[in-house]
C-alpha cells in the first residue's frame, strides 16, 4: 500500500468519526429539548393545580419572581414543600369517579367550577363526569337541583 492510500483511509475514518459525533450531539440536543419541554409542561400543570389559570400573565410572572427571590430562605422552601406534599397526598386519596346530572342547564360559573374540579362534559350522555374531590363537589352543588352519582372503583384494576 502506498502512503497516499493510508492517509486517505485515515482521513475517511476521521471524517466518519466526526459525522458520528455530530449525530450523537444532535441526538443529545433532542433529548435535552424533550426533557425541558416535559418540565415546562409539568410547571404549567402545577399552575393549573393551584388554580392560577385565570391569573394575568404579568401577575403570574410577578408571583414566580417573588418565589425565586425567596428561594434562599430554607425554612420558607421547607414550608412550601410541605404544603405541596400535603396537597398532592390529599388529592390522591380523596378523588372519586362521579357522574353529575342537572335538571336545567347550569350557569357558566358552575360549569367553570366543575371544570376546575376536574370534571368534563359528556355531550353524548348530557352529563358531567370524571374524578374529583367529592366533598368540594357537594359543597359547590348543594344549593342546586342536581344528581351526583358516586361510582365504585373496581379492586381488580
Amino acid at each position: 500500500m502506498t502512503k497516499i492510500n493510508i492517509i486517505d483511509k485515515r482521513k475517511k475514518a476521521i471524517e466518519q468519526r466526526k459525522n458520528r459525533l455530530k449525530q450523537l450531539e444532535t441526538s443529545l440536543n433532542a433529548q435535552e429539548r424533550k426533557k425541558r419541554t416535559r418540565r415546562l409542561i409539568e410547571i404549567g400543570g402545577l399552575a393549573a393545580k393551584a388554580n392560577l389559570e385565570d391569573w394575568d400573565t404579568n401577575a403570574l410572572l410577578g408571583a414566580f419572581l417573588f418565589l425565586k427571590e425567596n428561594e434562599s430562605d430554607s425554612k420558607q422552601m421547607e414550608a412550601w414543600a410541605h404544603k405541596g406534599g400535603v396537597a398532592f397526598s390529599s388529592e390522591k386519596t380523596i378523588k372519586l369517579p362521579v357522574i353529575v346530572k342537572f335538571e336545567t342547564k347550569p350557569t357558566d360559573e358552575i360549569r367553570a367550577s366543575l371544570k376546575s374540579l376536574g370534571l368534563k362534559w359528556n355531550a353524548l350522555r348530557q352529563e358531567w363526569e370524571g374524578y374529583t374531590h367529592i366533598t368540594k363537589l357537594k359543597e359547590l352543588l348543594e344549593p342546586h337541583n342536581v344528581s351526583i352519582q358516586e361510582l365504585e372503583i373496581s379492586s381488580e384494576e
